[in-house]
């Protein structure tokens, strides 16, 4: 993936109502995001496997949008929209979901699910190198917040293999680069037609990997529907375009710490629907996670 050249912050200092609507859209992103497990647990149990199951969810998600824009007539849009767009998705977005799926196969997901949150470091991090952006007050506070109660909320006790390890931080880095790329591509784009774009292309490369293997299994049970149906509009199309959404307010280091409440709402549904019981470390490590997005809040002083 290309590094982005050093640009002005393309959200010049949104007002305390708009900034309220970014973070606000940041966080249904991040709830939303958090049932993706929980859907994708549910087809699974139907015997899908993970390329299959990422197929059908970025496929069923690209029908659903591509039909809204249809509908407003929004995908007139130049070539060089599209293109943008489409290399977002084929060299950052399908990647970074191929490589979670990978992770968890050496890793406990909770564990896999910590590594891909040290992402927000690596956005603060790679926006000060590449875009010329040092980090607020806030941003810092925030971050030493969110990342401690991460620590809390997932850290899971084992042996794991290096390889794990190694795969994990690379979701991070790679999920940073694309959501920090992808700030420069989306600006002035309707989040709608940037995720159908997205949806397409990951759609496109899964099929690939899934037919490549000679397996392919048609959702026909209704537990099967039902989990296709949740990872593909709960759990991408509603998520997907609330960030990008909120990106154009807030900007990505934001969003992206924003969204770290999304482990405290996985545990939290997963204690719901499954039986799993909250630790006392769990329900600090959230209470740490909400302390730190609210330090977002906290505006900047006039220079």
């Amino acid at each position: 993936m290309r590094t982005v050249a050093p640009t002005p912050e393309p959200i010049a200092s949104p007002g305390k109502p708009a900034r309220a609507r970014g973070i606000a859209l940041a966080l249904v992103s991040a709830v939303t995001f958090s049932s993706l497990g929980l859907f994708a647990k549910l087809a699974y149990s139907q015997g899908m496997l993970p390329a299959q199951a990422l197929a059908w969810r970025f496929s069923l998600a690209a029908l659903v949008l591509w039909g809204m824009l249809l509908r407003s007539g929004a995908y007139r849009r130049p070539l060089r929209e599209y293109r943008n767009t489409i290399l977002l998705g084929l060299f950052g977005f399908a990647p970074q979901a191929g490589l979670f799926f990978l992770t968890v196969q050496y890793l406990d997901p909770g564990l896999a699910s910590l590594l891909l949150y040290l992402y927000p470091a690596f956005v603060v991090g790679l926006s000060f190198v590449f875009l010329k952006r040092k980090p607020r007050a806030a941003q810092m506070a925030a971050l030493l917040f969110s990342g401690a109660g991460c620590v809390l909320t997932l850290w899971t006790r084992g042996s794991y293999p290096l390889i794990g390890y190694v795969l994990g931080l690379s979701v991070a880095v790679t999920y940073a680069v694309y959501l920090i790329v992808g700030e420069r591509v989306v600006a002035g784009l309707e989040p709608t037609f940037i995720t159908a774009n997205l949806m397409t292309t990951a759609a496109f490369a899964y099929w690939l990997v899934t037919l490549s293997t000679g397996a392919f299994l048609l959702p026909s049970s209704p537990a099967a529907v039902a989990g296709v149906v949740g990872i593909a509009i709960v759990g991408s199309v509603v998520p997907i375009v609330t960030l990008f959404a909120a990106i154009r307010i807030i900007g990505s280091a934001d969003a992206s710490l924003v969204s770290t409440v999304e482990p405290l709402f996985t545990v939290a549904l997963s204690a719901l629907f499954f039986g799993e019981r909250l630790t006392t470390m769990q329900l600090a490590g959230g209470a740490l996670i909400v302390v730190g997005v609210l330090m977002l809040n906290v505006r900047r002083r006039k220079q």
